[in-house]
C-alpha cells in the first residue's frame, strides 16, 4: 500500500499539468515574483473558494442584551447599519446616549464619562468583476456598547 501511495504521489501533476519530478523540492513550487506574493503560474494557492456563510446558533436571546443597554450606568441605543454589498447586510451599532454616566436615580453624574466600547469584526464585501461576483474579507470597527470611566485629568502647571 505504501508503495502504491508513493507511486501515485510521484505521478501527480501540478496546476499546469506537468509531472512533478522526483527530488523536486516543495518550496520550488512556490517561487515568488514579488516577496510575499505567490505567482499565478507556480502556486497551488486556490484562486476561488466556496464558503458556506450560514450562521449557526442564531437563537440567542437578544431581549436580554437590549435590557442591559437601558439598565447600564452608561446606557446606549442601537443604530442599524445596512449595506447591501456586505455580509452580514445588517449590523447593529451602539451609540452612547449621554457624554456622562447616570447614577442609580437616572440623573447625570458629572464625575464619570460615558465612552463607547469598540470591537473590530470581519465582514465580506461583495465586488463585481465583469460578470462574476466575488467577496473580499474586510475589517469593520463597530461599537458594541458603552461603559463608564473616570475623566482624564491633566495636572495644571
Amino acid at each position: 500500500l505504501l508503495l502504491v501511495l508513493l507511486t501515485l504521489l510521484s505521478a501527480s501533476t501540478s496546476p499546469l499539468g506537468k509531472a512533478i519530478k522526483p527530488g523536486l523540492k516543495p518550496e520550488s513550487l512556490f517561487k515568488q515574483a514579488y516577496p510575499g506574493c505567490p505567482t499565478q503560474k507556480d502556486s497551488k494557492f486556490p484562486q476561488t473558494v466556496r464558503v458556506n456563510i450560514s450562521i449557526s446558533n442564531t437563537n440567542q436571546d437578544t431581549k436580554a442584551s437590549l435590557n442591559v443597554s437601558s439598565r447600564s450606568l452608561s446606557p446606549w441605543d442601537y443604530r442599524i447599519d445596512e449595506d447591501h454589498n456586505r455580509f452580514p447586510r445588517v449590523i447593529a451599532d451602539a451609540e452612547c446616549r449621554h457624554l456622562r454616566c447616570v447614577n442609580s436615580d437616572g440623573e447625570l453624574d458629572h464625575g464619570l464619562n460615558s465612552v463607547p466600547i469598540k470591537q473590530e469584526i470581519l465582514v465580506l464585501r461583495r465586488e463585481q468583476k465583469g460578470c462574476q461576483q466575488s467577496f473580499r474579507l474586510e475589517k469593520k470597527l463597530i461599537t458594541v456598547g458603552c461603559t463608564c470611566v473616570t475623566p482624564l485629568t491633566k495636572p495644571q502647571a
